[in-house]
């Protein structure tokens, strides 16, 4: 997707899009920041889950993706910290705690929680990177110009680890062949979806929020928290039931609504 050099929607339509902070009016300024700090403490977070798993999964294809993957989150990671970086002293405490934070620290729920098998790995990318390419691909063309150039090449990584586990999900569901490489099927595949079904969309925030009205008025983000739930939703839903699985209820060990 092309950048374009104006802003696209929201009250700043029309206008330039914003190269830096010294452009930034205050409210904007707290808005992006706090938005590009939540986004970033889910990168080196997923490098810690994905990590001791690089090697385990049960075909080389496997474990070259695992690596991928983890590759890819540094690599966003690293963007996040540069551009929080330059916010000044604030953005760089931000950035330093975010290289400082382990497993248990992390201020997004699902982003504390260990894979437990290759099961749990393959269904956190169906799930829960489906959620990253959401927020990401909500971001394309964002007024903040830098972060709009970010996006796009990290909603496409993005895009690729979720179709890397729908895709082994749907192996392990469907091919006998791969359910006896990972010793697993059907019933560990459903198990894990109600794992991560739920902290998939908390993750997504409050849906009455004007942290999130801002973003989108400023221009910063298309979508707001509930409609990005929302078109989230429709689509994991869909593709579970096309697996023949069982949606788990909505409001099933939901913290954030």
């Amino acid at each position: 997707m092309s950048v374009s050099r104006g802003v696209e929607w929201g009250v700043l339509l029309g206008m330039r899009k914003v190269e830096t902070v010294e452009q930034m009016p205050e409210e904007y300024r707290r808005v992006i920041l706090k938005l590009l700090a939540a986004i970033a403490s889910t990168e080196f977070a997923s490098v810690e889950q994905h990590h001791p798993w690089i090697n385990k999964g049960p075909t080389a294809e496997d474990r070259y993706i695992q690596a991928q993957i983890a590759a890819d989150e540094a690599h966003q990671g690293f963007i996040d910290c540069r551009l929080l970086r330059s916010f000044g002293e604030e953005g760089q405490a931000e950035a330093d705690d975010l290289l400082r934070r382990r497993m248990g620290e992390h201020p997004i729920d699902a982003f504390n929680v260990p894979f437990e098998s290759w099961i749990d790995t393959i269904t956190f990318c169906f799930t829960m990177d489906l959620v990253a390419w959401y927020h990401l691909r909500a971001m394309e063309n964002s007024s903040f110009a830098p972060w709009a150039r970010e996006m796009t090449t990290m909603v496409h990584e993005e895009k690729f680890h979720a179709s890397f586990g729908a895709r082994r999900v749907t192996d392990v569901v469907r091919s006998a062949d791969y359910a006896r490489l990972c010793g697993a099927g059907r019933d560990e595949v459903q198990r894990a979806v109600d794992k991560w079904y739920p902290r998939a969309l908390d993750t997504f925030g409050k849906s009455e929020s004007r942290f999130s009205d801002l973003a989108v008025a400023y221009g910063i983000r298309r979508w707001g928290n509930a409609e990005l739930r929302r078109m989230y939703k429709e689509d994991i839903d869909a593709q579970i039931q096309g697996l023949g699985l069982e949606v788990p209820p909505a409001d099933r060990d939901r913290r954030i609504f």
